[in-house]
């Protein structure tokens, strides 16, 4: 049977933190998978942009010029 000072030991002891990347692992490569997902997330959010309705373009304050020159750019831009 446990005591109550057990179950609080082994409370805490479930819930430490994880430890933390080391610094030194910084470097090309996770710089680029960042750089990677932000083009793709440009690319993803100028699709959607040009799929909205006039309804929601006014709704957000653009027009369809405006909504049609923003999804045209180059995911790098």
């Amino acid at each position: 049977m446990m005591t109550m000072q057990d179950q609080a030991r082994r409370a805490r002891h479930d819930t430490l933190p994880l430890p933390r990347p080391r610094a030194d692992l910084r470097g090309p490569g996770p710089r680029l998978l960042g750089l990677l997902a932000l083009w793709i997330e440009r690319a993803t959010q100028r699709r959607a942009l040009a799929e909205l309705d006039d309804r929601l373009l006014k709704d957000v304050g653009i027009s369809r010029s405006e909504a049609r020159q923003e999804a045209a750019k180059p995911f790098w831009r």
